[in-house]
């Protein structure tokens, strides 16, 4: 039996950053609407337990990946009474919507690919939380947010001449907006979160 050239051979395996990789895609397609939430959910748990990059590419065998929509210049993040997040290996475009209602938000940019020297993260928040995750050296702008019976929080310190700078605007009301590095990992705490 012939086996096609796109495919990789079925028996090798993957690595915690292949399926990292093929679940930023399946959450992109959430956010974009191409998935709802029980598919979401399949399809990660699908891809968490994957041993071999066959079964990684069967998960997301009908969805653009991620590499393919780097190009795009606005991403948006819709979170409606859930928990959305992007972390990891996905790719930063130039512009980020965040919209949330009683919900959380979480974008971690200490991993991803940005490609640019600015980025604007538009959010609109109602009764949640958005939480951004920022890698030493850049610097943040929040003072175009407009703030509603709500409060902001800006940890980030140290800005580097030539780092990235994270413009933030939006409205928030009724609810928390947090811009700090990643937490240090201790050698005691092994399971540790950014």
């Amino acid at each position: 039996m012939r086996m096609s050239l796109e495919q990789p051979p079925p028996g090798r395996r993957a690595s915690d950053s292949d399926r990292e990789r093929a679940a930023a895609v399946v959450q992109e397609a959430h956010s974009d609407g191409r998935l709802d939430f029980q598919e979401l959910d399949e399809r990660l748990t699908q891809i968490y337990s994957a041993k071999t990059e066959l079964e990684l590419s069967t998960a997301t065998a009908d969805l653009v990946p991620i590499s393919h929509s780097s190009s795009a210049p606005v991403v948006t993040i819709r979170a409606s009474h859930s928990a959305q997040k992007r972390e990891g290996a996905w790719v930063v475009p130039e512009r980020v919507v965040a919209l949330a209602e009683h919900s959380s938000v979480r974008l971690d940019f200490t991993d991803a690919a940005v490609h640019r020297r600015e980025v604007q993260v538009e959010t609109n928040a109602q009764h949640s939380s958005v939480v951004m995750i920022v890698p030493q050296g850049w610097s943040v702008t929040v003072d175009d947010v407009d703030l509603s019976h709500s409060s902001t929080k800006n940890k980030v310190t140290a800005p580097q001449p030539g780092g990235v700078h994270l413009l933030v605007t939006g409205r928030v009301q009724h609810s928390s907006l947090t811009i700090r590095h990643p937490r240090k990992r201790h050698w005691w705490w092994p399971w540790y979160r950014k």
